[in-house]
């Protein structure tokens, strides 16, 4: 009996035996074996910095995708410290690129409301002087050839003759002129917005002669050419009263590098060619060396002023700021 007992223990010890072993190979014992990760056989971002040949298309072109980005914000810190949000050309006016907003009227008609009403406005009008014919960027040697020409066009030798004759043509001067500065937005010295009175006068024995007339303003940049900028309408004047002196309030609107400029003023009698009266720099140091610059020089940061016509070619911090985040983050994925 004993030996039977022995027996069916050794038959027992078999089975057991048998059984882990069909456990140990069967198919969910399989899945209890730890998992080997799917990232171990990637190739990390610094394996491929020492092989650059390991890097893929999607690797280089995320590097490519950062490298633009930093050189994108580097320029861009670059123009921000410099207070530009484009960048300008440093030329002198041109007749085609220079724009001017100006307003004529007898001195007396304009208040200190009035003029800061123009200061405002003219910074945001969109009829500027050369769209109205007023403003011509020409020469002055140019604009007495033009006048001429057209006076010969229109009238005969006759009718000249019978003019002058009738004591038609008058004696003029021009007293005396002043300017006035406005607008310097972001406080460098130089102004956008400035005024230029000026008093002229009919030499007459007569006090009370009256006299049509017009001027032709022109600006001189650091010495070089006159370049005219504003025609006046024609205004009344009587003898040499004080009361007529006219001015005219001129905004630089684009086009006018910051510098100094001269300013010269032709007075002609209305339907006559020839130059009547001038007064410049040369006669009055109001005249002189007028620190201007156009408004697309001129920024107003703290108030953030923001104009179309300037700021067209800035670039978004916050938009570079996000591609990078973006392409960054697309870079972390793919490690």
């Amino acid at each position: 009996m004993a030996l039977n007992m022995g027996k069916a223990n050794t038959l027992k010890v078999n089975a057991m035996t048998q059984l882990n072993l069909l456990q140990q190979h069967s198919w969910p014992a399989k899945h209890k074996q730890p998992k080997k990760s799917v990232w171990a056989k990637k190739t990390t971002w610094a394996e491929k910095l020492h092989c650059p040949n390991k890097f893929n298309f999607t690797d280089k072109f995320l590097l490519t995708t950062l490298a633009v980005l930093l050189f994108l914000l580097v320029i861009q810190s670059v123009l921000f410290m410099f207070g530009f949000n484009q960048v300008h050309a440093a030329e002198p006016t041109t007749e085609n690129g220079a724009k001017t907003v100006s307003y004529g009227q007898l001195n007396k008609n304009f208040s200190t409301e009035s003029r800061a009403q123009f200061a405002k406005e003219s910074r945001t009008i969109a009829i500027t002087d050369q769209t109205l014919g007023k403003s011509s960027g020409k020469s002055r040697s140019e604009m007495q050839a033009e006048k001429a020409l057209n006076f010969a066009r229109t009238n005969t030798k006759s009718s000249t003759s019978k003019l002058a004759s009738k004591g038609y043509f008058h004696e003029f001067a021009i007293y005396d002129a002043s300017s006035f500065l406005f607008d310097d937005l972001d406080q460098d010295g130089y102004y956008q917005t400035f005024s230029v009175v000026f008093d002229a006068d009919v030499i007459s024995s007569n006090p009370f002669e009256v006299a049509y007339v017009y001027a032709e303003l022109y600006l001189s940049q650091d010495g070089g050419p006159w370049t005219h900028y504003f025609s006046t309408d024609v205004f009344e004047i009587i003898g040499e009263n004080i009361d007529d002196e006219y001015e005219v309030m001129t905004t630089l609107y684009e086009g006018y590098y910051s510098d100094e400029y001269d300013v010269l003023i032709d007075l002609y009698e209305a339907d006559y060619p020839g130059i009547v009266a001038t007064f410049s720099s040369d006669d009055s140091d109001s005249l002189y060396a007028l620190p201007l610059e156009s408004d697309d020089y001129d920024h107003d940061y703290e108030d953030d002023y923001d104009d179309d016509h300037h700021h067209g070619g800035s670039i978004s911090f916050g938009l570079l700021l996000a591609l990078f985040g973006f392409a960054l983050s697309r870079a972390k994925y793919h490690r």
